[in-house]
């Protein structure tokens, strides 16, 4: 998407101009700049513009602890075989789910019903006749995973939340503890 600002021109996965942003302009000048310095590398490295590496992977932790609009997020579905469950884990960045991507190749024999989805796909709107007859207007997310998980996502995008933190850190393998070992 494409924001004008202060005659620059802006692309955004998000349609959001963030602290990191560039514009085009902005990356244009740093990208052929003959003596970059280590300031324009961080910013070129921090950059979440359409496209970038950080839009496109999610390798930046702030952006697993707090929402960024700029970053593509997907949510991963899958089955246990035993004992029998289901998983879901909602706004994981790219370099996240590419762990659990690995994991499954190792051990695919006890996992099935694989499926990843975009959170950007899952908040797209579809008119549904429903049960009583009436039409309405459905997210994605609601017609595969019922009304739970719009709330889980209301939640991570408010910007005075920290549900994305806590989210994350529940994620993360326990410390080991030194003494024990």
């Amino acid at each position: 998407m494409e924001t004008n600002k202060n005659d620059k021109t802006y692309s955004t996965y998000g349609d959001v101009v963030t602290k990191d942003t560039l514009s085009r302009e902005e990356k244009w000048e740093l990208m052929n700049k003959k003596n970059k310095t280590s300031e324009d590398m961080r910013k070129l490295r921090l950059d979440d513009s359409l496209s970038s590496d950080r839009s496109t992977t999610g390798f930046c932790h702030e952006d697993r602890v707090k929402y960024n609009p700029n970053v593509e997020y997907f949510m991963l579905d899958y089955k246990i075989k035993s004992p029998p469950r289901w998983v879901r884990m909602g706004y994981l960045t790219q370099f996240e789910l590419l762990n659990y991507l690995r994991g499954f190749v190792g051990n695919y024999t006890e996992f099935s019903g694989i499926r990843i989805h975009s959170e950007r796909e899952l908040d797209g709107k579809v008119k549904v006749e429903c049960k009583d007859g009436e039409y309405r207007e459905l997210t994605l997310r609601q017609i595969l995973f019922d009304n739970r998980y719009d709330d889980y996502s209301d939640s991570v995008k408010d910007p005075k939340s920290d549900f994305l933190k806590s989210i994350y850190e529940s994620r993360q393998p326990p410390e080991e503890d030194e003494s024990n070992q």
